[in-house]
């Protein structure tokens, strides 16, 4: 295959049933790649790169779930037949665990596919005591020293693998990829940070690292390395971002085998951000988050401080990203003791800071932390956040504060208060012209009226002046059947 074609087209191609499915999923990964045009010609650019003979490595982050395994395997899919794909995988066992654990994974498949004999064969009989430490059925492949191959074990190493792959890229390209390197051990990084320096001495070699930039602290070991990495010349960066809402979509009616409703699409799309691996758990759950994702999602939050994730649980109930003033506020905390209690999950990735104020990483972060309130806690924080609003509306955004108010006072299960927010916030937004949000808070109003006593009055506005305005806006939304059933009404 020529190296320009493994990019693909944009929607990419259709796999063998049950090809990228995560352990004991099933029928819930999209049969067909979506997106991922631009990563897979970044890739296949590299790999034409080595076949010129010059060097090239790939360092490929991006947040769990987003799909670095799947678009590596892609690529080494698209490699067959005219080249090698090995690939390794670092482990979570901590910096006490498995030295070289990827590296073993590779020689392993290499002596799946070739035999030991066959390894032994593309060394020529040269030395690989080393290898042998690494994969015992290598072990016999030792042959007679000579004086370069004398010295330290750990060197020794290093160049037998070296030669090892030298050696396979003669007959092809070769694509080593090294999954999950914020896993990686102390070994690990030192023998991959001597094949990418060697790169411009072997001809048809790519090196692919991946990693999940979501873990990597500001303390992470991995960190330096990338940026040291990162000033070679013929080592590349490539963040794989999360899906567009066509793209989600175009997953979304793969894994269903038909078109979802827009409405479907609305509230997954919001909920997963894009995240391919969130939009495979949340596909049909409407109103829950799966105990799978939730584990997911609270790993981060499990290893912060205990004070610091009690500081998130308040901060959820605010949204996914509030102001540090209004923050503050709610909690009553000092400047300086807020900054501490959060700096670990700014630290940790969990919260990101901005220039006045924070977010959630990823939203359903906070709607899980969200969900996992008790109902008093749930009711109580709402109504701090609704005071906190009410007293100084500058705490939100301009124009942010009716909407911010009715969302916390129907979270406090103060009907009347939110009553008479929504039908406030949505005027706000018709004087921006925003009519879906108009409609939002005008089918909040119409949903709590028979719940509200004197609705009415407290509004200034009758029921069929409600519905008359939603339906107008409605249709300016270009939802014309709403539209017509609150004509109707």
């Amino acid at each position: 295959m020529a190296p320009e074609s493994i990019a693909g087209t944009p929607t990419g191609l259709v796999l063998a049933p049950g090809a990228g499915m995560l352990p004991g999923a099933t029928g819930r990964v999209s049969p067909i790649f979506v997106g991922r045009a631009e990563q897979l010609a970044g890739l296949a650019a590299a790999l034409a790169t080595v076949r010129r003979g010059e060097p090239a490595a790939v360092l490929l982050g991006g947040e769990t779930g987003v799909g670095k395994t799947r678009l590596v395997s892609e690529f080494a899919d698209r490699l067959a037949g005219s080249g090698r794909a090995l690939t390794g995988g670092c482990l979570e066992l901590g910096p006490a665990g498995l030295p070289f654990a990827p590296f073993t994974a590779v020689l392993s498949q290499l002596a799946r596919e070739l035999g030991a004999a066959g390894v032994g064969a593309l060394l020529a009989g040269r030395p690989a005591s080393e290898l042998g430490r690494l994969l015992p059925e290598l072990a016999d492949l030792a042959g007679q020293s000579d004086e370069a191959d004398q010295g330290e074990p750990r060197p020794r190493l290093f160049e037998q693998v070296l030669r090892l792959l030298e050696r396979l890229a003669e007959a092809a390209p070769v694509a080593l990829t090294i999954e999950d390197a914020h896993w990686a051990d102390r070994s690990t990084r030192d023998l991959l940070t001597f094949l990418i320096g060697k790169l411009p001495s072997v001809r048809g070699l790519l090196i692919v690292v991946t990693f999940r930039s979501d873990q990597l602290t500001r303390t992470h070991p991995l960190r330096p390395l990338l940026a040291e990495l990162g000033r070679i010349s013929w080592v590349e960066r490539l963040e794989l971002p999360r899906l567009t809402r066509p793209e989600a979509a175009a997953q979304m009616a793969a894994i269903r085998a038909q078109e979802p409703s827009q409405a479907e699409i609305d509230s997954v799309f919001r909920r997963s951000q894009g995240n391919p691996l969130f939009v495979e758990h949340l596909l049909g759950c409407e109103s829950m988050v799966p105990a799978s994702l939730r584990d997911l999602v609270f790993a981060s939050v499990q290893r912060l401080p205990e004070e610091t994730a009690e500081l998130l649980r308040v901060a959820a109930a605010g949204g996914s990203r509030l102001g540090h003033a209004l923050l503050t506020r709610v909690t009553g905390l000092a400047e300086e003791d807020l900054a501490r209690v959060l700096w670990p999950a700014v630290s940790a990735n969990v919260l990101l800071a901005g220039a006045d104020g924070y977010q959630f990483r990823h939203a359903l972060i906070q709607e899980v932390m969200h969900s996992d309130l008790l109902p008093g806690e749930h009711a109580r924080l709402h109504v701090r956040y609704a005071e906190a609003i009410t007293a100084d509306p500058t705490l939100v955004p301009a124009g942010r504060a009716s909407a911010e108010l009715a969302r916390h006072w129907y979270s406090a299960h103060d009907l009347a208060q939110a009553l008479i927010s929504a039908w406030r916030a949505a005027a706000e937004a018709a004087r921006a012209l925003a009519y879906s949000e108009q409609l939002g808070m005008l089918a909040r109003v119409l949903e709590l009226w028979d719940r509200v006593p004197d609705a009415a009055q407290r509004i200034g506005a009758d029921h069929a002046t409600v519905l008359a305005t939603a339906a107008e806006a409605a249709e300016l939304s270009g939802e014309s059947a709403r539209g017509a059933a609150f004509a109707a009404a």
